[in-house]
């Protein structure tokens, strides 16, 4: 994954050498509280100097005056279900030059003055074919220690993302829906490490229990997302991960 992401580290100082930079997270729950980590992680280990800004009230107004680069946070909310993402950027590239970071695009993404990147190699870049590939930003955590846990989790979705397509059990938690973009991720690993094996179609929680060494069964959700970041970015690198296109347990 370095490769990636020394390309990602490389456009970054090129397109925002010189600028001001800011960095808004994508908009969502939990699971988008993992990718804003691994991004504050990697910017900081990478001496990218930068704000950050919040969507709440007008605070991602103040700057605009001054121009700039925005890093738009990666996510999925460029999908039919969840899709404030172009809308938020259509705003931002009027006064910034914008970068999102990597995403999935369910639908077509092109949009003037914004420099695109995508998590997956297949719909995301057939959507947006000028996007550059590269892996999920959570992904650039890393490995994390973990005690070994024991039993089975389970943390399907409940909402309308969910393919609707398994029995999920009584003892499921949907783990993802219980926090935002800004909520401290300590709680979302610890209560992870409880367990030896995870199930879930829950992207994030997925990786999580990934780089905490557990052994995980990913399944898909409403749209081609899962399966296509597994394809891109675990298959291959992790071998604790397993996808299952059939939906059982």
């Amino acid at each position: 994954m370095n490769t990636e992401f020394a390309q990602l580290e490389e456009t970054l100082k090129k397109i925002g050498g010189g600028k001001t930079m800011y960095y808004v997270a994508n908009r969502g729950n939990w699971g988008d509280a993992l990718i804003r980590y691994g991004t504050l992680k990697f910017l900081r280990e990478k001496g990218i100097s930068f704000r950050e800004l919040t969507l709440r009230k007008r605070e991602w107004l103040l700057p605009i005056l001054k121009g700039g680069v925005v890093l738009y946070g990666g996510g999925g909310a460029w999908c039919k279900l969840f899709n404030q993402s172009p809308r938020h950027v259509g705003m931002l590239r009027r006064r910034f030059k914008v970068i999102v970071l990597p995403s999935t695009y369910e639908l077509r993404s092109s949009i003037p003055n914004v420099t695109f990147f995508c998590r997956d190699l297949f719909e995301s870049k057939e959507n947006s074919p000028d996007a550059t590939f590269c892996h999920d930003m959570s992904f650039y955590i890393g490995p994390r220690s973990s005690p070994k846990g024991s039993g089975r989790g389970y943390f399907f979705r409940t909402d309308e993302g969910s393919a609707r397509k398994i029995d999920i059990p009584a003892e499921n938690v949907d783990l993802s829906a219980k926090g935002h973009q800004y909520s401290s991720m300590e709680p979302f690993f610890a209560e992870i490490a409880k367990y030896s094996t995870v199930f879930t179609d829950r992207l994030h929680v997925a990786i999580a229990s990934c780089l905490l060494g557990k052994e995980v069964h990913l399944y898909s959700g409403s749209y081609f997302k899962n399966r296509s970041v597994y394809l891109s970015s675990i298959e291959g690198y992790f071998d604790n991960v397993h996808f299952h296109t059939e939906f059982s347990l």
